[in-house]
């Protein structure tokens, strides 16, 4: 078989204007396992454009030799929405600018509720039924949902696309940051594989999350239901994993950046049996796992200028100057600098890429192992 392609178009916007996503098919449809890739859903963020780039011929090259043992869907490009909102000659694309100003990576449905009253009395004890009993509920409920509008158009046909997958990458990048990976607790053990696979640096893991990101979306109606009904783990596992691939900063865009991050995506997929053949040794890991509660995220406490002490990707210790602030309207320069510090040990791996700031501003993140008291448990880091 070969690469198939399907367009999708959303309703009209506004008059004289349409969008439309691109959907790009490998193997078999319908069979299993099935992986799902997108890239850009914050159309501002391009680093998964690259990656896709350089792994869309490399699942041609599998394709043709036979090797794709179940469906692989990818979205070269997410948010067609997002990348139409330019201004000032910068694309903007963090926020949907025709929606109350929503993040695109916010407020996806929780399926949770409607995919339980679907399966009430339907689910027993194999796990393999359960599934295939879960993901025709999934369907289902994304079936019900409005497309009226262009917005509520391509949630229906994002999730239509990704709600049913094993295996579900959505593919983002922060503004200047390391390597990092965002996924479920009950993931662990895979998240870590594919960090492993990527070199990553830091792992992030949670227990479930409010605020609807995109991955939460496919992960936790599967732990959601079996809570519900009362079932076991063995039962009904969580048969979707899901996780936020943050690939880098946003400005790491290099056909060199690219053609490693495609390699390590595609050698995880070898390694998981959806591709046949061998897949290459596990690199070591360069982490351990760390709580999504654990991160600090670092505080502005007056505007100005931002000096930075520490590097990204630099270990630091809990109570360290990690920056200081310099106040440009103080007259006295030696009483000018206001220091952020470390309220936690571990990794500096975001940094605002402004180096002016407001008060109150987060101005970078530290990965940390331990939960922190000031953090409200597994919350969203960022709107």
């Amino acid at each position: 078989m070969s690469r198939t392609t399907e367009t999708i178009t959303l309703p009209t916007y506004s008059p004289g204007t349409t969008r439309e996503l691109k959907v790009w098919r490998w193997g078999t449809p319908g069979a299993r396992p099935k992986v799902y890739f997108q890239a850009a859903l914050h159309a501002d963020e391009w680093p998964g454009l690259m990656a896709s780039h350089h792994l869309a011929p490399k699942l041609d090259q599998a394709d043709a030799e036979g090797r794709i043992k179940g469906e692989i869907i990818m979205l070269p490009y997410a948010n067609p929405i997002g990348m139409a909102q330019v201004v000032n000659g910068q694309m903007l694309g963090r926020f949907n600018f025709s929606s109350a100003h929503g993040n695109f990576n916010r407020d996806w449905p929780d399926l949770s509720d409607a995919v339980a009253a679907r399966v009430t009395g339907k689910l027993g004890t194999d796990p393999d039924a359960n599934a295939v009993i879960m993901r025709e509920a999934l369907l289902a409920c994304v079936a019900d949902l409005p497309d009226t509008s262009e917005t509520e158009a391509h949630t229906k046909a994002v999730l239509g696309l990704s709600i049913d997958a094993d295996y579900m990458f959505d593919l983002h990048c922060d503004l200047e940051a390391t390597l990092h990976l965002y996924a479920h607790q009950e993931h662990t053990s895979i998240v870590m594989e594919l960090a492993r696979y990527l070199s990553v640096p830091v792992v992030m893991v949670d227990t479930g999350l409010a605020g609807g990101p995109f991955d939460e979306t496919h992960a936790n109606p599967w732990m959601n239901v079996r809570d519900q009904l009362g079932l076991d783990e063995s039962a009904l596992p969580a048969a979707c994993f899901a996780t936020t691939v943050e690939l880098r900063g946003q400005t790491d865009v290099s056909d060199e950046l690219g053609a490693q991050d495609a390699a390590g995506l595609f050698n995880f997929l070898v390694h998981r049996g959806v591709l046949s053949g061998d897949a290459p040794t596990m690199p070591d890991a360069l982490c351990e796992p760390t709580p999504l509660g654990g991160v600090d995220s670092l505080k502005s406490p007056i505007a100005g200028l931002i000096a930075w002490k520490k590097k990204l990707g630099e270990r630091v210790e809990k109570g360290e100057v990690i920056a200081e602030i310099i106040d440009i309207a103080e007259d006295d320069p030696a009483q000018a600098r206001t220091p952020v510090l470390a309220r936690t040990r571990g990794l500096l791996f975001s940094m605002d890429v402004d180096r002016m700031t407001r008060a109150g501003d987060t101005v970078g993140k530290i990965a940390g192992a331990k939960t922190l008291e000031h953090r409200d448990g597994d919350s969203l880091l960022s709107n």
